[in-house]
């Protein structure tokens, strides 16, 4: 196998933990040097600050500078300094959002290089619309003229980056779809390569978790975990708790990631760290996720990879997965349902852990080696090796 040098464009360093994508960029760079090659990530730092390797991983951090006022100028500032810091003898640049459509790429030292690659989470003007329809539903007339701004540029952005893409990384078929419904891409430039789930650390028993977090033992215990809870449901989930709670007076709602209001028995943690993540996961009972749009869903296959029984919405997308044996699937946008499922699961501890351990054997199949191979396989042609 030829060994490449690879440089990636993220969201932010490894320690970010606003973005599961980014946290599945840095996953699947320090696999790929486990392989062998040379993995540069370019990430924004604000304030501006060097760092060491991270697991073999080159940290370059890109000063954000010059910001101006437009639509994503933040991002488009961000990748007009990346490009200055790409070097010219790089194989291959990965770029993983809208700031790939304004990346300047260098003249390499040999010819046709280096390439340039996608790796999609969201089709962006998708996302655009969809979570502003549910977040905006009667828009003002300065909110619709924001509106078709934004979408001008991403489109723009995204119609760019794909174009001079010689492949495509998805990682579902539904955002195959979507992207081929919105751009006139070549299907074969397409490939569905799933993202890696990083490995959860070693926290102990459900019991110490429990006893950590300070969570009664003997108790039912439902988690949430979401950075955007307006996209990831989070008030749906609140409110299928509360019906739930009726039957379960001493339960508790851990939500971490974000903010909850105070409540009989919910535990907000906002946002923590890796640690406290895999404490969260470990002590709860069932995980519920009712997604209003998501990409891929990380968070709901790092709680089926802890063993959580797990429970989502129909816009999470979950395919090879066989519902309902390892995910509970709610076919509808609608608080009584999940609460249903819910309380099935909680009444019933050897459904929940046989759904627990089926989804668990599901999500182990999303770990960082497999992906630098699929990862390997599709460039391989492009590259050489």
């Amino acid at each position: 196998m030829v060994r490449w040098t690879i440089e990636f464009v993220a969201s932010g360093p490894p320690e970010e933990l606003g973005s599961g994508l980014n946290r599945t960029v840095w996953a699947l760079s320090s696999a790929l040097v486990g392989r062998g090659h040379r993995v540069r990530v370019l990430y924004p730092s604000e304030p501006f600050r060097t760092a060491p390797p991270y697991q073999g991983v080159e940290r370059v951090p890109v000063p954000v500078l010059n910001v101006r006022r437009e639509p994503y100028g933040r991002e488009r500032a961000i990748a007009r300094a990346a490009s200055e810091l790409l070097g010219r003898d790089s194989d291959l640049v990965v770029a993983n959002d809208e700031k790939g459509g304004a990346l300047t790429l260098p003249r390499g030292v040999r010819a046709g290089r280096p390439t340039f690659g996608m790796c999609v989470h969201d089709i962006q003007q998708h996302h655009l619309l969809t979570m502003r329809a549910a977040t905006q539903p009667n828009p003002t007339l300065r909110q619709r003229v924001g509106t078709w701004l934004d979408r001008r540029t991403i489109a723009r952005l995204e119609s760019t980056a794909f174009s001079r893409a010689g492949a495509i990384l998805v990682a579902t078929e539904e955002n195959r779809q979507l992207l081929l419904r919105y751009y006139p891409v070549p299907p074969q430039k397409v490939h569905l390569v799933q993202h890696p789930v990083p490995d959860l650390p070693e926290v102990g028993s459900r019991d110490s978790c429990r006893e950590a977090l300070r969570v009664p033992l003997d108790v039912p215990v439902v988690a949430f975990l979401g950075h955007t809870p307006e996209r990831q449901g989070l008030s749906l989930a609140l409110d299928a708790f509360r019906r739930v709670r009726v039957f379960f007076p001493g339960a508790r709602f851990l939500v971490a990631g974000c903010s909850a209001p105070t409540e009989p028995g919910v535990m907000s943690f906002g946002v923590v760290d890796e640690v406290q993540k895999s404490r969260i996961l470990h002590a709860s009972d069932v995980f519920l996720f009712p997604a209003r749009y998501e990409g891929f869903g990380l968070a709901p296959r790092e709680a089926m990879r802890a063993g959580v029984a797990t429970v989502v919405s129909r816009h999470v997308p979950m395919e090879g997965v066989a519902s309902p044996e390892a995910v509970r699937v709610v076919p509808e946008d609608d608080a009584g349902a999940y609460a249903s499922d819910l309380a099935e699961l909680l009444a019933d501890p050897a459904l929940r852990r046989s759904l627990g351990a089926k989804g668990r054997e599901y999500a182990d199949q999303f770990r960082p080696e497999r992906m630098a191979e699929q990862f390997e396989s599709v460039f391989s042609p492009i590259l050489g090796g």
